[in-house]
């Protein structure tokens, strides 16, 4: 006797059949594919027209459904065109934070942007793509306030020295990266900058020096210094023009030989005999002061 048959023709309980499953399949698709109640209720009706009728009724909403489309458009476009073109929308206030080296004129003429541009017409992100181009700018972010105002905010790349490179003077970082050329338009006195061949790991120790005298820890003026330069030899050398002295530090133990020198120094002011030292050397644990060829004769 077959599986799926019993006494009095009843169906086993473990019989097989794929009605239920498949009935349940067609409800979920069908509940996937509903249209809008609106275009549910024309599709009904146009089936329910015969022939040409139902084809000339497909047709006349296709097309009201065209023309609605081509009037948002229109309305869109219109309405764009009217914002763009209203005096209501002209800038009048550009307001410029950050900036130092560079003037407020000067990031509005390289952001492209000035007082009476359309404020909807203009591209945020493709005024902050031409400042990001600039060499002096790090950071910027534009915001629009409408109706007539826009925010620039900058963060610039802050000179600490310059440099000698291919003959040009350029301004650099603090990490010794050049940033732009040095001109009479933002003309800043700095340190000379001069990094021998096999001194390139002293690099980091630039920021860390210039740092420590900002703080006093080293007892020289920044404005005193006349040039930088990092030996493999000698560590870094500092030359204070005005005194005609010469300060080397060497890298390892950098705070212990900065903490010496600075004690050494501070002595030899006291005594009122700076003024006869030609160098100061801190290296080794250890202080080496070296007097004026005159005095020492």
């Amino acid at each position: 006797m077959p599986l799926s048959l019993k006494k009095n023709a009843r169906k086993a309980r473990n019989s097989y059949t794929r009605t239920s499953n498949v009935s349940g399949r067609k409800g979920q698709r069908t509940a996937k594919l509903r249209m809008p109640a609106f275009l549910g209720a024309c599709f009904g009706r146009i089936k329910a027209l015969s022939g040409l009728k139902s084809l000339a009724a497909i047709a006349v909403l296709l097309v009201g459904m065209g023309l609605v489309l081509a009037g948002v458009c229109f309305t869109s476009l219109w309405l764009y065109n009217t914002a763009i073109t209203s005096d209501f929308f002209t800038t009048r206030h550009i307001d410029v934070a950050g900036n130092v080296r560079l003037s407020r004129d000067m990031v509005l003429q390289y952001g492209g942007l000035q007082e009476g541009d359309n404020s909807l017409a203009v591209s945020i992100a493709k005024v902050e793509h031409n400042l990001r181009q600039t060499p002096w700018v790090e950071e910027v972010s534009v915001k629009r306030l409408l109706p007539d105002r826009f925010v620039i905010k900058l963060k610039e790349r802050m000179p600490s020295f310059w440099v000698h490179k291919d003959g040009v003077l350029y301004y650099a970082n603090e990490r010794g990266v050049v940033i732009a050329p040095v001109e009479s338009k933002n003309f800043l006195s700095l340190p000379t900058l001069r990094v021998e061949s096999g001194a390139e790991d002293a690099i980091p120790f630039l920021a860390r020096l210039m740092k420590d005298i900002q703080s006093g820890v080293l007892p020289v003026e920044a404005g005193a210094i006349a040039s930088i330069t990092l030996s493999p030899g000698r560590g870094i050398e500092v030359y204070l023009e005005d005194r005609e002295m010469r300060l080397s530090i060497a890298t390892d133990d950098w705070e212990g030989n900065l903490a010496r020198l600075g004690v050494t120094l501070g002595d030899l002011a006291r005594r009122h005999e700076l003024r006869n030292v030609r160098e100061v050397r801190a290296v080794n644990g250890n202080v080496w002061v070296l007097l004026n060829q005159a005095v020492s004769s």
